[in-house]
């Protein structure tokens, strides 16, 4: 469902530098297997992978991906007290509504206002009568990824050739990527890579009953420098615009309408559960900033930040370090810790603010991701070579937003490398 914001991971845009434990063959097989859980009885996540990497001589690598999930809970949005909000029934707490006649049909001006704002049900006179609550949800995803990887004979760039499918009830996603890295140097010290990506995604819009679609477009240029024998940068400049129906249909906002009989007559008020409504086109862009070094021989630390700006006002900063230290040949841990920053959209309001309601006209969502809060991550993971072939891996984490979310998650896979 679109509320549950899983995102897909692009196959080529945003790779960072990675540092491997052992020297191994590339062709591999591994299972992965997670277990993700938010507070407050929301959404739960239990999540399998099956990756295959091939190479095919010294010119040609193949990756391919296959994840399924089943995600439960519930997931956070305003309706009514009495539940009703997710029909068209007519006004149960505060009376017959003023915008039927003595036959039963809207008047001209409310249902133009009506159709507009995309309402739901008959309005109330009070505030009260409306709760920021949890509406259950469960569904189940299957995704598939391809990667194919061409380098060059004599100065082996690389070209990265990228697609993917996903698939649930309510949400079907389809993308194609590319990206191309290009020595700059004989020595390999000095890389330069661009790449791009193109997604298409349909949602289900269960009260219109029909799909609605929006498409995705990223590009980025990213620079690597190997500073020594123990450092490596990187730096990275991206774009990204969204186009379409942006608008979530699980999400709902509260709107103050008048529901006047006629343009002269005095003001009638009335609370009313609207649609979330966004703007249809969203662009956003910033830079990355990526630093290696390799301290000892056991110990190598990675520091990296991310700034991102769009076209509805939000803001981010990025700031995770992470570390990776080799205990012995067969033990590595790697600690990660993440501090994010974000300011709100202009057309937000949080359901917990003193001004919380919007008015008749204009942009209106309530989704707590497009406030501002800031948060705090924290993961551990462990690796275990069992031998040259078999890598066992564990990793938990924790997140602390300050919007009140918090969530962990737990996984657990296997490589077998061959």
């Amino acid at each position: 469902m679109s509320n549950k914001k899983k995102c897909l991971k692009l196959l080529v845009i945003g790779s960072a530098v990675t540092v491997p434990m052992i020297s191994l063959a590339e062709n591999k097989v591994a299972v992965q297997a997670q277990y993700y859980q938010e507070n407050d009885d929301r959404i739960e996540v239990q999540d399998g992978k099956l990756l295959f990497e091939h190479d095919f001589g010294t010119d040609h690598t193949i990756n391919m991906e296959y994840d399924w999930d089943s995600i439960s809970g519930a997931s956070p949005t305003w309706d009514a007290v009495s539940g009703a909000s997710q029909t068209e029934d007519s006004d149960a707490v505060s009376g017959p509504s003023p915008c039927i006649d003595e036959d039963g049909n809207y008047y001209d001006l409310c249902r133009d206002t009506r159709e507009k704002d995309q309402l739901l049900g008959d309005g109330h006179k009070q505030l009260d009568d409306f709760d920021y609550k949890n509406i259950k949800l469960s569904d189940k995803r299957d995704a598939i990824s391809f990667l194919y990887t061409f380098r060059t004979p004599k100065r082996r760039n690389e070209l990265n050739l990228g697609a993917s499918y996903s698939k649930e009830s309510d949400f079907e996603n389809t993308g194609v990527s590319a990206d191309y890295l290009m020595y700059m140097d004989h020595t390999k010290n000095r890389s330069l890579s661009v790449g791009a990506s193109f997604m298409n995604n349909d949602v289900y819009d269960y009260l219109e009953n029909k799909w609605e679609s929006f498409d995705l477009v990223n590009a980025e240029i990213s620079f690597t420098q190997v500073i020594n024998a123990r450092a490596v940068g990187k730096v990275s400049l991206f774009y990204l615009e969204e186009d379409g129906h942006l608008s979530n249909p699980y999400f709902n906002v509260v709107r103050l309408i008048n529901v006047m009989f006629e343009p002269s007559d005095p003001a009638h008020l009335k609370y009313y559960l609207a649609r979330d409504s966004r703007p249809n086109n969203r662009e956003a862009g910033g830079f990355a900033a990526q630093y290696s070094q390799a301290l000892q021989p056991d110990l190598t630390v990675q520091l990296s930040y991310r700034y991102y700006q769009d076209s509805w006002s939000v803001q981010s900063h990025t700031l995770e370090g992470r570390a990776f230290y080799d205990i012995n040949e067969k033990f590595r841990i790697g600690p990660i810790l993440r501090l994010y920053d974000q300011s709100a959209a202009n057309f937000f309001k949080a359901h917990d603010a003193s001004n919380n309601v919007f008015g008749e006209e204009g942009y209106a969502s309530a989704d707590h991701r497009l406030g501002k809060y800031n948060s705090w991550t924290t993961q551990l993971r462990m690796d275990y070579r069992q031998s040259r072939a078999t890598v066992w891996n564990v990793a938990s984490g924790y997140q602390s937003q300050s919007s009140g979310l918090e969530f962990m998650w737990i996984n657990f896979g296997i490589q077998y490398h061959y």
